[in-house]
């Protein structure tokens, strides 16, 4: 019952084992996309997933000399993914897609591709950058998203504290808003993987019917 409170509502049922889901975004905007058998969606993250990151984040605090309570890491996991509109999770494995749109700012313009592009790959920069993360090998192409102006996938492949975890990056645009769905597979399920990229294309981005 818990599961089922926590979860968005499934609002098509598709055909074999996966549901059809609508995540309602800002700008009168709708996202449609699958959710297989095993996973779940969520509009603020589990607890498992928050216990995830605030590991991350402690990680993080130690090696600048910091030891925050665990309540205040729990804390800092939560902000960390305020800004997703949703999330899809794979209970058995840990991985999990962060959906977040982002408006434009006041006066802002349009990115073009390019800017699109570049984004994608200053992610991956940022990426190498990060804490106890090794053996970054990364790639960005175009990537079609159906009802987007245009989009890019950055996949990437690294290590974080030794342990071997795949990244799908897309950075994209429809009017008025980025978006970004950022996927994190820890490689603990044979399976996540290739579900995640029927998930990814399985994406349509409309506007709400009135």
């Amino acid at each position: 019952m818990l599961r089922l409170l926590q979860a968005l509502i499934f609002t098509i049922v598709l055909a074999g084992t996966a549901f059809a889901a609508n995540v309602d975004v800002s700008g009168g905007l709708t996202l449609e996309l699958s959710v297989p058998e095993g996973w779940t969606l969520f509009q603020k993250p589990p607890p498992a997933l928050l216990e995830e990151i605030s590991e991350h984040i402690a990680h993080e605090a130690a090696a600048q000399g910091a030891s925050p309570t665990h309540e205040q890491l729990l804390e800092a996991a939560r902000k960390r993914m305020a800004a997703n509109e949703a999330i899809l999770y794979h209970e058995q494995s840990g991985a999990h897609l962060d959906i977040d749109f982002s408006p434009l700012d006041k006066g802002e313009k349009a990115p073009s591709s390019k800017t699109l592009r570049n984004s994608a790959k200053y992610a991956a920069q940022s990426l190498e950058g990060e804490e106890e993360v090794s053996d970054v090998n990364w790639d960005v192409n175009r990537m079609k998203v159906v009802g987007a102006n245009d989009a890019y996938l950055l996949s990437a492949d690294y290590k974080h504290h030794a342990h071997p975890v795949r990244f799908l990056g897309v950075i994209g645009f429809v009017p008025d808003q980025w978006f970004f769905f950022y996927y994190t597979d820890p490689l603990k399920s044979e399976t996540a993987f290739g579900e995640m990229e029927k998930v990814l294309d399985s994406v349509v981005i409309k506007r709400k019917q009135k």
